[in-house]
Protein backbone atom coordinates (compact mmCIF):
# COMPACT_ATOMS: atom_id res chain seq x y z
CA UNK A 1 0.00 0.00 0.00
CA UNK A 2 1.57 3.46 -0.86
CA UNK A 3 2.07 6.32 1.62
CA UNK A 4 0.40 8.86 0.86
CA UNK A 5 2.59 12.31 2.25
CA UNK A 6 1.32 15.77 2.02
CA UNK A 7 3.62 18.75 2.80
CA UNK A 8 3.15 22.15 3.26
CA UNK A 9 5.68 25.12 4.07
CA UNK A 10 5.90 28.61 4.68
CA UNK A 11 8.97 31.11 5.89
CA UNK A 12 7.62 32.79 9.33
CA UNK A 13 8.91 36.10 10.09
CA UNK A 14 10.41 34.77 13.71
CA UNK A 15 13.13 33.02 15.26
CA UNK A 16 12.82 29.27 15.73
CA UNK A 17 12.68 29.70 19.79
CA UNK A 18 9.64 31.95 19.10
CA UNK A 19 7.85 29.39 16.82
CA UNK A 20 8.43 26.67 18.74
CA UNK A 21 7.09 28.10 21.99
CA UNK A 22 4.20 28.51 19.85
CA UNK A 23 3.41 25.07 18.04
CA UNK A 24 4.88 23.38 20.81
CA UNK A 25 2.47 24.27 23.49
CA UNK A 26 -0.87 22.31 23.43
CA UNK A 27 -2.96 25.54 24.67
CA UNK A 28 -1.77 27.38 21.41
CA UNK A 29 -2.87 25.06 19.05
CA UNK A 30 -6.36 26.96 19.00
CA UNK A 31 -4.36 29.65 17.60
CA UNK A 32 -3.11 28.25 14.67
CA UNK A 33 -3.53 24.85 14.30
CA UNK A 34 -6.51 24.12 12.08
CA UNK A 35 -6.96 20.67 12.70
CA UNK A 36 -7.40 21.64 16.68
CA UNK A 37 -9.89 23.74 18.39
CA UNK A 38 -8.18 22.55 21.40
CA UNK A 39 -5.22 20.28 22.72
CA UNK A 40 -5.99 18.36 26.03
CA UNK A 41 -2.58 16.95 27.32
CA UNK A 42 -3.75 13.59 29.23
CA UNK A 43 -0.36 12.74 30.36
CA UNK A 44 3.47 12.98 30.18
CA UNK A 45 5.79 15.48 28.77
CA UNK A 46 7.89 15.20 25.05
CA UNK A 47 8.60 11.91 23.49
CA UNK A 48 5.36 9.69 24.83
CA UNK A 49 3.35 12.33 25.96
CA UNK A 50 -0.67 11.10 25.35
CA UNK A 51 -2.68 13.81 24.50
CA UNK A 52 -6.10 14.69 22.59
CA UNK A 53 -6.82 17.27 19.96
CA UNK A 54 -10.26 18.29 19.72
CA UNK A 55 -11.86 20.41 16.42
CA UNK A 56 -14.11 19.67 13.78
CA UNK A 57 -14.13 17.33 10.68
CA UNK A 58 -16.62 18.78 8.37
CA UNK A 59 -19.76 19.80 10.07
CA UNK A 60 -18.70 17.21 13.51
CA UNK A 61 -16.98 17.81 16.57
CA UNK A 62 -13.88 15.07 15.78
CA UNK A 63 -11.43 14.22 18.56
CA UNK A 64 -7.98 12.45 17.41
CA UNK A 65 -6.06 10.45 20.33
CA UNK A 66 -2.37 11.07 19.67
CA UNK A 67 1.11 10.09 20.90
CA UNK A 68 4.36 12.74 20.95
CA UNK A 69 7.00 10.63 18.95
CA UNK A 70 9.56 12.73 18.49
CA UNK A 71 10.12 16.11 20.34
CA UNK A 72 13.31 18.09 19.21
CA UNK A 73 13.09 21.90 20.79
CA UNK A 74 13.23 24.54 18.13
CA UNK A 75 12.93 21.53 15.28
CA UNK A 76 10.60 18.78 15.39
CA UNK A 77 7.22 17.92 17.21
CA UNK A 78 5.59 14.53 15.56
CA UNK A 79 3.22 12.26 16.78
CA UNK A 80 0.99 9.38 15.57
CA UNK A 81 -2.53 8.74 16.12
CA UNK A 82 -4.04 6.27 18.23
CA UNK A 83 -7.54 6.77 18.06
CA UNK A 84 -9.56 9.06 15.89
CA UNK A 85 -13.69 10.27 16.81
CA UNK A 86 -16.34 11.37 15.50
CA UNK A 87 -19.18 12.99 17.45
CA UNK A 88 -18.20 10.95 19.75
CA UNK A 89 -18.07 7.69 17.80
CA UNK A 90 -14.87 5.21 16.56
CA UNK A 91 -14.01 7.63 12.93
CA UNK A 92 -14.47 5.41 10.16
CA UNK A 93 -10.53 4.03 10.03
CA UNK A 94 -9.30 5.35 6.77
CA UNK A 95 -5.41 4.77 8.00
CA UNK A 96 -3.88 2.46 8.77
CA UNK A 97 -1.78 4.67 10.08
CA UNK A 98 -1.52 8.37 10.52
CA UNK A 99 1.67 10.87 11.68
CA UNK A 100 1.89 14.18 11.55
CA UNK A 101 5.28 16.41 11.86
CA UNK A 102 5.99 20.28 12.61
CA UNK A 103 9.38 20.78 11.23
CA UNK A 104 11.15 24.11 11.76
CA UNK A 105 14.21 25.26 9.64
CA UNK A 106 15.59 28.13 11.37
CA UNK A 107 16.31 31.10 7.83
CA UNK A 108 18.23 34.10 8.97
CA UNK A 109 16.15 35.99 11.14
CA UNK A 110 12.88 33.56 10.08
CA UNK A 111 11.87 30.42 10.48
CA UNK A 112 10.99 28.15 7.86
CA UNK A 113 7.96 25.80 8.92
CA UNK A 114 7.13 22.40 7.23
CA UNK A 115 4.05 20.32 8.24
CA UNK A 116 4.08 17.34 6.76
CA UNK A 117 0.92 14.28 7.08
CA UNK A 118 1.85 10.92 5.94
CA UNK A 119 -0.86 8.27 6.16
CA UNK A 120 -0.61 4.87 5.25
CA UNK A 121 -4.40 4.11 3.79
CA UNK A 122 -6.06 0.99 5.28
CA UNK A 123 -6.53 -0.99 2.02
CA UNK A 124 -7.04 0.19 -1.76
CA UNK A 125 -10.31 1.39 -1.98
CA UNK A 126 -9.87 3.25 1.40
CA UNK A 127 -6.51 4.32 0.11
CA UNK A 128 -8.37 5.77 -3.46
CA UNK A 129 -11.45 7.71 -0.99
CA UNK A 130 -8.55 9.01 0.70
CA UNK A 131 -6.79 10.11 -2.46
CA UNK A 132 -10.43 11.58 -4.11
CA UNK A 133 -11.43 13.42 -1.29
CA UNK A 134 -9.30 13.56 1.99
CA UNK A 135 -6.08 15.09 0.53
CA UNK A 136 -7.59 18.28 -0.45
CA UNK A 137 -8.79 19.05 2.57
CA UNK A 138 -6.01 17.77 4.61
CA UNK A 139 -3.77 20.18 2.12
CA UNK A 140 -6.06 23.22 2.92
CA UNK A 141 -5.73 22.99 6.81
CA UNK A 142 -2.10 22.78 6.27
CA UNK A 143 -2.47 25.90 4.81
CA UNK A 144 -4.51 27.54 6.65
CA UNK A 145 -2.53 26.72 9.30
CA UNK A 146 0.48 27.82 8.11
CA UNK A 147 -1.40 31.34 7.25
CA UNK A 148 -2.90 31.18 11.15
CA UNK A 149 0.66 31.06 12.72
CA UNK A 150 1.66 33.70 10.39
CA UNK A 151 -0.61 35.96 11.73
CA UNK A 152 0.31 34.93 15.05
CA UNK A 153 3.88 36.71 14.51
CA UNK A 154 2.19 39.67 12.37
Amino acid sequence: MRVMEIVREARIEAPAEKVWAVVSDPARAGDWFAFAERVEVREGAGVGQLRTQHGRWGNKPAEVDQEVIAYEPNRLLAWRHLAERLNGKPAPRFAASTEFRIELAPDGTATTVRLRSRQEPAGPVRGAIMRLFGTKDVARAMERSLDRLTTVFS
